[in-house]
């Protein structure tokens, strides 16, 4: 009997292979398989595999996971009737939101995709041993950033929130058996998964690659060092976080760029670790969101208008300020045109050297050494147009690191999870104004830290227990 490749959820959501073929799981007889002896069959076929990865993980990156963070913060809301944009901005998004639904099932897509080429590359005849661990580092990079996504806006941090993690599938999804439907794992054993998945993908991707397109466009060495960097961050493991942020810092390739906008303007600037590839086919969705409809957007999205007033005011002396502007519709509101190409064309920066120096920076306030992080704060803010800040103590040097994340990473799906990780958000996300909604809105409690788990899941898995505020 023939293997087939399946991607999706315990929960029985199932595509085929990184080919782009897929089917219902409920089909008895279905049309369009493709067996992995044939996916996998040859170089050519594991190739097209890997690049189905790819294709899988933009729509990870396209602008979903960005974005569904960024409205349960105080930096974006929505402004116009999606309703599915609207209850996050307001904190009370419940199962039943089809935008967190194809967050979670985007994912764990990605995640079947890179389990078949973990199984299946090192068997390919005709396949040196080279590139079968340059290909295996690249799925267990992906691997492990999807579990980290996962982790963050679905399980919690151990010691600080949450109860659980989530499912964890590392064996490719092959039609649906006793084992499909899997008990959520612990929130460490989750972790433990996502710090397994970097080590390992750092262990065997290439430092770089034949040109700076696919240096960049591709995973290396550098963007799983730079993951495990985030991970420690959000663990607390300030040395780990220092070391591995200094290791990306200091292998040279590199650099904050400036003015501040060619990181948008420019594609594979050397501000980028690792920067997902979008064009007019496969395309991303940033600019439809938030540029107005006169400029053939949607204009849902904007700055909430405490952050949009923040960035006016510093116009003239923070080229990050530049990247603002007003959509008159709803009364007047301010929108971020980072991404502005065309038929949502802009490359989305996943991996970029300011946040391993913002990153460093935090991780050496938490130890006490405020000259070294306020070098590395002001080497941000430097090539901002700013002077240097200064700062007497750790403690005031991590609010002015977390504060200058707002501004640096403005849309690119941080400052929630900022907020959450340093216990900060109860305070900071307390009633919030929104342009078109009524009144203000705060997150309320802790049990808002995370999302629920979507409704399809519940329905489907038996075995899965929903978060506690979502019960």
């Amino acid at each position: 009997m023939k293997n087939y490749i399946y991607k999706g959820m315990a929960a029985g959501f199932i595509v085929l292979s990184g080919l782009g073929i897929s089917c219902n799981v409920l089909d008895q007889d279905p049309q369009f398989q493709i067996a992995t002896n044939e996916a996998f069959s040859n170089p050519v076929n594991a190739e097209a595999a890997l690049n189905g990865l790819y294709n899988e993980a933009q729509l990870v990156y396209n602008w979903r996971v960005q974005t569904l963070g960024e409205l349960a913060s105080d930096l974006v809301q929505s402004v116009d009737t999606w309703d599915n944009f609207n209850v996050i901005d307001e904190f009370r998004q419940t199962p039943d939101n089809t935008e967190i639904d194809d967050l979670y099932t985007q994912i764990y897509r990605t995640i079947d995709l890179a389990n078949n080429i973990i199984a299946f590359a090192p068997d390919v005849p005709g396949l040196g041993q080279e590139r079968v661990n340059d290909m295996l580092g690249q799925a267990y990079t992906f691997r492990g950033m999807m579990y980290f996504e996962l982790v963050k806006y679905f399980g919690g941090i151990p010691g600080k929130y949450g109860e659980l993690g989530v499912i964890i599938e590392t064996e490719p999804s092959i039609g649906v058996g006793e084992d499909a439907f899997k008990e959520r794992a612990s929130l460490q054993d989750t972790w433990n998964q996502v710090r397994t998945d970097l080590e390992m993908g750092e262990s065997m991707l290439t430092e770089s690659r034949a040109s700076n397109f696919l240096t960049r466009s591709r995973l290396t060495r550098a963007a799983a060092t730079a993951m495990l960097a985030r991970y420690h961050l959000y663990l607390d493991n300030w040395a780990e976080a220092e070391a591995k942020a200094n290791q990306v810092i200091s292998q040279g390739s590199f650099e904050l760029v400036q003015p501040f906008s060619d990181i948008f303007r420019t594609d594979f600037s050397a501000e980028s670790i690792f920067e997902m590839h979008y064009n007019v086919v496969d395309f991303s969705g940033f600019r439809q969101w938030y540029f107005p409809a006169s400029l053939n957007g949607r204009g849902g999205l904007s700055f909430h208008v405490p952050f949009a007033n923040e960035l006016l005011a510093r116009q003239g002396e923070d080229d990050r300020s530049d990247l603002i502007a007003l959509n008159p519709a709803f009364g007047g509101v301010y929108y971020s045109t980072k991404f502005d190409e065309l038929q949502n064309a802009s490359n989305v920066p996943v991996l970029r050297i300011a946040e391993m120096y913002l990153l460093r920076a935090e991780a050496r306030a938490r130890q006490g050494n405020v000259a070294g992080g306020l070098d590395d704060l002001n080497a941000v803010r430097n090539r901002a147009g700013l002077g240097n800040a200064s700062a007497g103590s750790g403690e005031e040097l991590v609010d002015l690191v977390l504060d200058e994340r707002r501004f640096e990473f403005a849309i690119e799906g941080h400052r929630f999870f900022d907020m959450t990780r340093t216990g900060r958000a109860i305070a900071e996300f307390t009633e919030i104004p929104r342009t078109t909604g009524s009144g203000t809105y705060s997150i309320g409690n802790a049990g808002r830290f995370i999302f629920p788990i979507p409704n399809s899941e519940i329905f489907t898995n038996p075995n899965m227990v929903q978060n506690e505020a979502y019960r």
